[in-house]
């Protein structure tokens, strides 16, 4: 057989995904730190040795030529088509990609997501034997079915495509993996040409193509699918795809220090006993007088320069230098239980971050100064950014929580947007996070009272009235245009 060629439709506006895509086309939302196209892409290449790929684009097209420009970054050579009469919908854009092509073509739609499929078992497949090749999957939820196509077959034969339909005959799910040969788009023309209206369903197209010879052959794909059109769907292949490798991850423990902490050693041999952190780090300001402790104790030092002193400046350096795929946050005074961090974990399957909250009261030691004003102060600052930020659905209870965990990619993604230089840095992750329609979980954490250091310096009306003026700052920046690209990763 010979070499396939790839073909991904990435035109479209994607509408059932705002606000999502009011910045970027749907194919470049992330799935795990990377846009869904660039996956494509890879699968392409890696499972069925594609190394040439004809991608139309309409919508933002110039978000996905500035990304992948001529392809040689991901180790294919692309070719753009733009299609610029996007009403006449996904079949428009498949002929305008493939009508010139001389060998069979892959096609993968740009808004699917596949995780552990055997893509690579089509090379075995007899595709050539067909005008074009679908593929299905099992599937046990007919909602599914009925938002995608059915397929009815007997073997590798297939006898009958239905577009979204209303009753369903078996559990087979139609996928957007598709072989077309090249005899496939003269005909795909011609069902053009005669169409009343210049349009052309695309399932239904080919279904009509069953009753010709050589007829339509059917593919069983096996693994995790998803067809990404929501948030709700973009935040399931994020779990599907992280919880698949997440035991791979390195975890890197951060721990905030002041300097001055006694007791260091114990909160480094405390933390060690979390057999899921790979590396401790404790951020120290360059005058301190334990740096000697954090090593005897197996830790590592990042030390700051003089001039770096306050707490998110602090935290900034340090995490700008920290490796590792995963990020924890905490404090050198054993301020959160090592226990918890399972918690943190096992959300951030879900979450691009997880974050702690002190506010539940039945989890935080008595005498505690988390209470009275300082946990009306929490919540009232957490409810201002929920009002501020009604729109992204948010529901936080704490913005001054150091205790979190969160996904390299994420923080690189924010990170030029962070400038609070004091412990205004916790809240503003939280809008910058929103800001960029990520996703944040917030737990009830343990808290022991034993920052002593930290108490003293940020816990005050200061620190209050700078988280204060950084939501009104960022609010104001938020009724502006934005000019970042959402889910787009540079």
């Amino acid at each position: 057989m010979g070499k396939l060629v790839g073909l991904i439709p990435a035109a479209g506006k994607g509408m059932r995904a705002r606000p999502y895509t009011s910045l970027v086309p749907k194919g470049m939302l992330q799935i795990d730190g990377r846009p869904n196209l660039e996956r494509i892409i890879c699968q392409m290449r890696d499972d069925l040795g594609i190394e040439e790929i004809y991608m139309t684009v309409g919508y933002l097209s110039a978000v996905i030529k500035e990304y992948f420009a001529d392809g040689s970054r991901f180790g294919v050579q692309l070719h753009y088509i733009d299609n610029t009469e996007l009403d006449k919908g996904l079949a428009w854009s498949i002929l305008l990609a493939g009508r010139d092509l001389t060998s069979p073509c892959c096609v993968m739609l740009s808004d699917e997501c596949y995780i552990g499929s055997n893509h690579a078992e089509l090379l075995n497949f007899p595709y050539e034997k067909g005008l074009a090749t679908c593929s299905v999957m099992s599937a046990d939820d007919t909602r599914m079915i009925k938002n995608n196509y059915s397929v009815i077959k007997e073997g590798n034969q297939a006898y009958r495509l239905f577009e979204k339909p209303q009753v369903v005959k078996n559990n087979l799910l139609g996928l957007g993996t598709f072989i077309l040969t090249p005899d496939f788009f003269p005909r795909l023309a011609q069902a053009f040409a005669q169409s009343e209206k210049n349009y052309v369903e695309f399932v239904s197209f080919i279904d009509s193509l069953c009753g010709y010879e050589p007829g339509v052959l059917c593919f069983e794909m096996k693994g995790t699918y998803v067809n990404i059109n929501d948030r709700d769907s973009l935040n399931l292949a994020q779990y599907f795809e992280r919880k698949k490798t997440f035991e791979k991850n390195k975890i890197s423990l951060l721990l905030y220090s002041e300097g001055v902490e006694k007791h260091i050693g114990f909160t480094i041999n405390r933390y060690r006993r979390n057999l899921a952190i790979h590396e401790i780090f404790v951020v120290l300001p360059h005058d301190n007088t334990i740096a000697d402790k954090v090593i005897l104790s197996g830790a590592h030092v990042i030390l700051c320069p003089p001039k770096i002193t306050l707490y998110g400046e602090k935290m900034c350096y340090a995490l700008d230098r920290l490796p590792g795929d995963i990020f924890v946050l905490a404090e050198a005074e054993y301020t959160f239980p090592e226990h918890d961090i399972k918690k943190l974990l096992e959300y951030l399957k879900e979450a691009d971050m997880v974050v702690g909250t002190r506010t539940t009261r039945q989890l935080i030691e008595q005498g505690s100064d988390m209470r009275g004003m300082v946990r009306i102060a929490n919540i009232a600052l957490a409810k201002l950014i929920e009002l501020f930020w009604w729109q992204h659905e948010v529901r936080i209870s704490d913005v001054g929580c150091t205790f979190r965990a969160m996904w390299r990619s994420c923080y690189g993604d924010i990170r030029d947007q962070l400038q609070g230089r004091g412990p205004e840095l916790l809240a503003e992750m939280t809008v910058e996070l929103l800001n960029d329609r990520k996703r944040m979980i917030e737990i009830p954490v343990n808290y022991y009272n034993r920052s002593e250091a930290m108490n003293k310096k940020y816990r005050n009306r200061n620190t209050f009235l700078r988280i204060l003026c950084m939501l009104g700052r960022k609010r104001l920046n938020i009724a502006s245009p934005s000019t970042r690209g959402g889910f787009l990763k540079e």
